[in-house]
């Protein structure tokens, strides 16, 4: 990893690696990579896209906040998002990896987004992820029925 970073370093700020991400509505899942050519990885392949994904600055993204504009490169699947887009009443994001220069992929596991909101036109949608609101609460976040809580 040093010498990705060194790597890196020396691009002169243009150091964006690509990230491997899923939209998805619970049933139907959307793979995406941020690079030229699509990728194959774990099984499943992550068709080449454009986005600009950035978690919130202030936690690096762990509160869930952050942005997503994403342009799909064909028209199938400029259809596919929308679609899961109008179609869902609930979307989740995740980030699950970045591809390294060395062809390997350093899988993440803090990069899940599930509130917020999205807008889009004819080729683009802007997700802009809200921050979990329950890492604020006095209270825990439970539920207490006569099921889990027996006796009160």
């Amino acid at each position: 990893m040093n010498q990705n970073f060194a790597r890196l370093c020396r691009r002169s700020g243009g150091y964006s690696l690509p990230w491997l991400i899923t939209i998805s509505d619970g049933t139907t899942t959307l793979y995406f990579i941020n690079d030229a050519d699509d990728l194959s990885y774990g099984g499943t392949l992550y068709k080449a896209s454009t986005f600009s994904y950035g978690p919130s600055a202030s936690d690096n993204g762990f509160s869930g906040g952050g942005s997503l504009q994403i342009a799909a490169a064909d028209a199938n699947e400029v259809n596919s998002l929308i679609g899961l887009i109008e179609a869902s009443d609930e979307l989740s994001f995740d980030a699950l990896g970045i591809l390294l220069d060395d062809g390997t992929v350093n899988e993440l596991k803090a990069f899940r987004h599930q509130h917020g909101r999205v807008s889009w036109n004819g080729r683009t949608a802007s997700f802009t992820f809200d921050p979990d609101d329950r890492l604020g609460m006095t209270f825990p976040a439970l539920i207490f029925c006569h099921y889990n809580n027996r006796g009160n």
